[in-house]
């Protein structure tokens, strides 16, 4: 039995022919300015495209399953501490300024590529596993909770961005998941937490609300 569908499969290759943009891109910039000034770009394009691994082994677990039992809640932790790097990358635009290496408009089209490859994986992996959770639950309850999936992932933007912390930190230092209570049980206590986490909440829920509306599969009967 195949892994992929052959459809599925065009579509991977759609997507690594934009991550390979995303690197050509970048290593051209590497060579030609001998600056490091953009190696977050392939780490940030490998912690997407596990975002997308992660999903798709969550819905490959639920389909293959009707009952969540140890390996769905492995995938599904796993594919959440790591989807939230897939729009992180909307935050890179923050590097682009004049630098005298390279023409600013480059750098525009570098990081544009690397957002909009980001964005296509991690709304890719929410979309597969979103696709599962209907044949679950009504078309209401998905939704409610692909929405508090996107606020949680909005939230760790902010971390991301702000505190600078990353998905290994929970792995290599569970001390700041202390940190991210604090802020959980007082969220008017930090204000800038608040407009981070809403402005991409409502950002992201835009983009999936619109890709929802137009590509949504119609919900089994029965």
């Amino acid at each position: 039995m195949a892994i992929l569908t052959e459809t599925e499969s065009r579509y991977v290759r759609a997507l690594g022919l934009m991550s390979g943009l995303t690197l050509a891109l970048f290593f051209f910039r590497l060579i030609a300015t001998q600056t490091g000034r953009y190696l977050f770009v392939p780490g940030n394009l490998i912690l997407a495209w596990l975002a997308l691994v992660f999903g798709w082994l969550l819905a490959r677990h639920m389909q293959q399953s009707r009952k969540l039992g140890w390996g769905a809640v492995v995938w599904a932790l796993l594919w959440l501490v790591f989807l939230p790097n897939a729009w992180y990358v909307l935050s890179d635009f923050i590097h682009v300024y004049p630098t005298g290496e390279i023409s600013q408009l480059y750098d525009i089209v570098l990081v544009s590529v690397l957002v909009i490859s980001g964005l296509t994986l991690g709304f890719t992996s929410l979309y597969l596993v979103h696709k599962q959770l209907l044949k679950r639950l009504t078309r209401r309850e998905s939704f409610m909770l692909v929405e508090a999936i996107i606020l949680l992932s909005s939230f760790a933007i902010y971390m991301g961005r702000v505190l600078r912390w990353n998905s290994w930190d929970v792995i290599t230092n569970p001390g700041v998941l202390i940190n991210v209570s604090d802020r959980l049980i007082d969220p008017l206590g930090a204000k800038r937490a608040d407009n981070v986490t809403g402005l991409f909440f409502i950002l992201l829920s835009a983009i999936y609300i619109s890709i929802w509306v137009a590509a949504a599969p119609r919900k089994p009967r029965g």
